[in-house]
């Protein structure tokens, strides 16, 4: 269950946007918008003030990428390839407004990290710390933590179900501490949340309703 507050040591303690962009929102309908999305965004501003550290990740996806559907109904079917499950609508292909972060969030530059995933047409990864599935090939971002004597992550972003999770299960393997912030993410399946909570919360993370539950 979610406890009441937390205390946090800020100079121990980074926050990470997961893949807050306007492809996985209202913005840009035809991409995978998640209901709720851009209510993520003041959630993710008070993450960022719990945390000396702020990073950011963000799909960059190629266009026609081995798991693009060529239309809605292909939507989640497998593909079977080493590095890439299952087919998604084109999202966050470089070069277009998908690839922006939220309306309110900071300017990308002002992030101390960011991480970029994705790059590759055949390969599809979730997680913000590794460029394959398997977990092997890193983008940086345990380093930089670990460089900083970073011992716990806020984590919030999109989707919950996905990346998110992905990405809080990154950091447990890692030996961080983790927080999610559940007011700050969204599922792409709202009807999954419970379940990857309890899951995530079983592996080892924290969770709270808010980042009032922090101080």
């Amino acid at each position: 269950m979610p406890i009441p507050t937390l205390v946090l040591d800020r100079s121990k303690t980074a926050s990470i946007d997961v893949d807050p962009q306007k492809g996985f929102s209202e913005l840009c309908p035809n991409e995978l918008p998640v209901a709720g999305a851009l209510e993520i965004v003041e959630q993710l501003k008070r993450n960022h003030t719990m945390a000396s550290l702020k990073l950011v990740s963000r799909d960059m996806h190629p266009p026609g990428a081995a798991w693009e559907a060529t239309s809605p109904d292909q939507m989640l079917q497998p593909v079977g390839l080493p590095e890439v499950d299952i087919k998604w609508n084109p999202h966050c292909v470089v070069g277009t407004p998908g690839v922006e972060l939220l309306p309110g969030l900071p300017a990308i530059r002002d992030y101390d990290f960011q991480l970029n995933k994705g790059i590759d047409p055949d390969a599809h990864p979730y997680g913000a710390f590794y460029h394959d599935q398997a977990d092997t090939l890193s983008t940086g971002g345990i380093e930089f933590l670990r460089a900083h004597q970073i011992e716990t992550v806020i984590v919030g972003g999109l989707a919950l179900d996905f990346c998110v999770k992905k990405s809080v299960e990154q950091l447990l393997d890692a030996d961080f501490n983790v927080v999610l912030n559940l007011a700050s993410t969204r599922a792409v399946f709202a009807d999954n949340t419970q379940a990857v909570v309890a899951e995530l919360e079983q592996k080892g993370a924290v969770i709270v309703e808010n980042a009032e539950a922090l101080r």
